[in-house]
Parts: structure tokens; sequence; C-alpha cells
């Protein structure tokens, strides 16, 4: 079993293991920072404010501005040389005696790890809006994405596209607003291609959908909200179709390499469609050991995303913030993805609620606060390596 390999080895490795405990006790801290940063200003009356009972209020974006497209790029700059500079300490001895294969390997699974980069930095500028923390968590993000990266950067592009849509005003007009939700659910099923695991995310997506319909209902305008809601219902629908077809045929064309052309032309290729999925999603339950998708240095980032919750919990029940809502519910279907199915793909998530506390540090004028939790998580992720 793959939990007795990763603990023989830490036990075999005790520096490995002190290193660990060290990390686990300085982002612990984590939690008293946060708190530390919310307290009042003294000299002021913000604590009269929080007396207030606050309830929950609709998910809004930040503006960006044209200084967002400099911090984007020297977000996805620093990601992507600090994912390869870890890949290449990782995998040393196979570019000694393969250094072309390697280095193909690894140019090709930049691009996911770009893109992965400039959505968390995207994500979590428009969510929270300072462009420290949104480079901050980019970069930690994307430095950790080790397995799945093309499956894990479409699906970060799916998350970004779906908060556009949620995000834009009830009596926002279906076109072009729509297309959000559109561009999202295409970006899904891609994500679906490479890391077809990723469907326990499905049922997020529908109810997310369903949500949005009732209050835009509820909220929008008499006159016009019977046929946004028509519309919008039969656009899903079409885009639905549309996609399960799109899904299955880029599955067997990357696959098989079959001709989409000739599939699209064959019977056969629609008839073999529902019970090839029902046979797929048979399977969902039928993989090795979750502990089979995890690297000593996944556990690094789970870690730090495990304390952020208890930020994240605090801005979910004592702020009633919405943003928190939305997090939170991510995480049970990547943790239904990584149990049953062996797919570690929380850290779009993980680094989205992190970034709740390392946003909270900037606006409250501590931003060593979080350059200094990156910074820590980036010495110990790169340390570790030096023990294997």
């Amino acid at each position: 079993m793959m939990q007795h390999v990763i603990l023989n080895g830490l036990l075999q490795q005790p520096s490995l293991l002190i290193l660990l405990g060290a990390f686990i006790v300085l982002m612990a801290l984590m939690i008293p920072a946060y708190f530390y940063v919310y307290r009042p200003k003294p000299d002021t009356t913000e604590w009269i404010g929080r007396l207030d009972r606050h309830s929950f209020k609709p998910l809004t974006a930040h503006k960006l501005n044209p200084a967002d497209i400099i911090w984007a790029l020297i977000a996805v700059i620093c990601a992507c040389f600090l994912w390869m500079v870890y890949c290449v300490l990782r995998r040393y001895e196979i570019l000694l005696t393969d250094p072309l294969s390697f280095s193909l390997h690894h140019i090709r699974n930049t691009l996911p790890i770009a893109l992965t980069a400039l959505s968390l930095y995207l994500l979590q500028r428009l969510m929270f809006g300072k462009p420290l923390a949104a480079i901050l968590i980019s970069i930690v993000g994307s430095v950790s994405v080790l397995s799945q990266p093309k499956g894990i950067a479409l699906f970060s592009l799916s998350l970004l596209l779906l908060y556009l849509w949620i995000s834009a005003p009830y009596d926002a007009p279906l076109f072009f607003r729509c297309l959000w939700f559109a561009f999202s659910a295409a970006a899904y099923g891609l994500a679906l291609v490479f890391t077809f695991q990723l469907i326990w995310m499905a049922p997020f997506y529908l109810a997310v959908y369903i949500v949005m319909q009732v209050i835009r209902w509820k909220h929008g305008d008499p006159g016009k909200r019977g046929k946004k809601l028509a519309g919008s219902i039969l656009l899903t629908l079409l885009l639905i179709l549309v996609g399960i077809v799109t899904v299955w045929l880029a599955f067997r064309v990357k696959r098989y390499q079959e001709s989409p052309l000739d599939l699209l032309r064959s019977f056969s290729f629609y008839k073999s469609l529902l019970p090839r999925m029902i046979e797929r999603l048979s399977k969902l339950t039928r993989r090795p050991s979750y502990w089979d998708a995890l690297f000593y240095s996944d556990a690094f980032f789970f870690i730090t995303g495990v304390f952020a919750l208890v930020p994240l919990l605090h801005g979910l029940i004592k702020l009633r913030d919405t943003r928190c809502l939305f997090l939170l519910l991510l995480l049970p279907g990547l943790l239904l993805a990584w149990y049953f199915s062996a797919c570690y793909a929380l850290i779009p998530a993980f680094a989205l609620i992190i970034g709740w506390s390392w946003n909270l540090f900037v606006q409250r004028g501590r931003p060593l606060f979080a350059a200094g939790f990156a910074a820590t998580f980036l010495l110990f992720y790169f340390t570790q390596l030096y023990f294997h």
C-alpha cells in the first residue's frame, strides 16, 4: 500500500520527518497571524462596525486595470521558472541520462503551468482584489502542480470563467454574459478529456447553475426574467449535448488517433457514446488507493491548505462572506475525486482558500506576512528535495 511506502520512507529519513514537523509548526502560525491582523486597529472606531450582524451578499468581481498585465506576466514567468527548476532538481538523474526526452516532456507541460498561473492570478485578483496576494498565490499554487497539469490548468480556467459568470449583475443581458458560462463548461469538458476523474465536480457546476438561476429569477426584472430563464435553459441544454459529443470525440481522437471527420460521420460513434460513458462512470470508484495520487512534496501544499481552512471558516461563519462559501463548496467534489478515483486536484481550491488569508494580510497593511508565508512554503518545498 502506498501509505505504507510513504510512512516507511518518512521513518527511514528522520531528517525529512523533522523538516515536515518544522513546516507544520511554522505554517500553523498562519492561523494566529490571521486573527492578529483581523483585530480592529487601535484608536479607531472600526470595532463598532463589527458589532453589526453580517449577511451574505452577491458575489462581485474587482475591476482589473492595465497594471494587471504586468503583474500577471510576472506571476506566470516566476511560476514557470520555479516549476522548471523544481522539476530539474527532482528528476536530475533522468536529465543526465536522457536530457532530450526530459526537456521535451517538461517544455510541453510548461504551457499548462502558465495557464494555471494566469488563471489563479486572475481569479484571486477578481475575488479579493490585491495584486500582491494574487501573485504569491499564483506562484505557490502553480509550482505545486506535479500531476495532471493539463487537467488542473483547464479546470482552473473553468473556475475563472465560472466566477465571471456568477459575479455578473442580476439584470445583465443574456448575451454577452452567458458566454462566460459556455466557455467555463467548454474548459471543464476539455479538462475531463485529460482528467476524467474531475467528473466528480459536475454536481458543483449543476448546483451553481441552479442556484444562480433561482437568485436571478428572484431579483431580476419581472418583465425580462422569464425570457432570460427560458433562453438560458435552452442554451445550456444545447451546450451540454454538444459538450458531451465534443468530449467523447476529443477522447477518441486523443486515445486512438482516429479521424474526427470519420467519427462524426459514423453512426457507431454516437451509438457507443452512452454505453461508453456509463462504463467510464462505473469505474470511478474502482481506482487505486487515494495514496497513490500523492507525492512527498504534495504534503506541503496540502498542510498549508488545511491550516487555511480555519480563517476561511471564520470568514464564512462570522463574516458571512459569500466568497468563502463558494470556495468551501469546491472541496467536496475534489475530495471525492481524490478518495474514490485517486485524482489529487485540490491545488486550485486550496490556492484560493490560502489566498483568503494572504489577501487579508495585504489588505490590512501586513504584506510581509503574506510574503513571509509564501517564502517559507517555497523554502521548505525546495529543501525537501535534498533529502530524497
